[in-house]
């Protein structure tokens, strides 16, 4: 590749001309950089509380400092990022997709827009869409950790739901990798409380030739509960698995405490169905 001057010199541009065109290309250069940096702008101390506030399930606290955010910055992926996490949290998921699509249209590969949008899929069931992009994001550069881990703690997900359809072929083939990736999540980043959900459920929905254990189920959601203790699936979970247990004064607990968390959770109504 030439370099600028190489191609001005060739060219015989006038001195004249090629200050103008040099000044151009700084110009440009600037403004795609600028582009870039869109979501590593000013204020990247108060997203980072707000991410940390956003990881322990603290909701309202952390929307209440991307709001604040937003309103001086509109553009950062950051904020508008943990804005659409908290509404797809809410389940109002429609919200949360158009928030996630102008991310994405700013960054095609920010890894958490990436893994909020594939849990949207999953939720809709379109698993071959929530597969893609949770593989979009596991190529993102860089990863975090944490990025990281909840894609692989998505693949567990994704595919538990595809074990559960279908016939015994997809008990098979998705079947044998979900505890795999869940264990991964949780070596990558033992920090995550949702990488502890996803491995607590299995251990309690599997069979126990699978690998399910109430116990070992116990302990992981207790673990996240301890990382997150606001989060509102992972202690209805944990009701479900002392329920299993026959420990009813812990799951009348937990699912109390679970309708006072978020008295519209899907897990809380699937429990309270059965």
């Amino acid at each position: 590749m030439h370099s600028f001057s190489t191609v001005i010199a060739r060219h015989e541009v006038p001195k004249q001309s090629q200050r103008l065109l040099r000044s151009l290309f700084r110009l440009l250069a600037m403004t795609v950089l600028t582009t870039a940096l869109l979501c590593l702008s000013a204020g990247a101390a108060e997203i980072q509380d707000a991410f940390s506030l956003l990881k322990i399930r603290k909701d309202n606290q952390a929307l209440a400092v991307f709001e604040e955010l937003l309103q001086r910055k509109p553009n950062n992926c950051g904020a508008l990022w943990g804005k659409a996490e908290i509404l797809r949290r809410k389940r109002r998921f429609q919200e949360s997709e158009i928030i996630l699509n102008q991310v994405l249209q700013k960054n095609p590969d920010y890894p958490p827009a990436l893994i909020s949008l594939a849990y949207i899929r999953y939720h809709d069931n379109r698993l071959k869409e929530a597969l893609k992009l949770t593989r979009r994001a596991l190529k993102s550069k860089p990863l975090s950790k944490e990025n990281e881990a909840m894609a692989f703690m998505m693949l567990g997900t994704i595919n538990s739901k595809r074990s559960s359809q279908g016939w015994i072929i997809n008990k098979i083939q998705y079947g044998t990798q979900i505890k795999s990736f869940f264990l991964k999540a949780v070596k990558i980043d033992p920090g995550l409380a949702e990488a502890h959900l996803g491995l607590g459920i299995f251990y309690l929905k599997a069979p126990v030739i699978a690998g399910g254990n109430v116990d070992k189920a116990i302990e992981e959601l207790t673990t996240a509960l301890r990382l997150a203790p606001d989060f509102a699936t992972a202690t209805a979970r944990l009701a479900q698995a002392y329920q299993a247990k026959g420990n009813i004064v812990e799951y009348e607990f937990y699912i109390n405490r679970a309708r006072q968390l978020d008295p519209e959770n899907e897990a809380l109504k699937e429990i309270d169905g059965s």
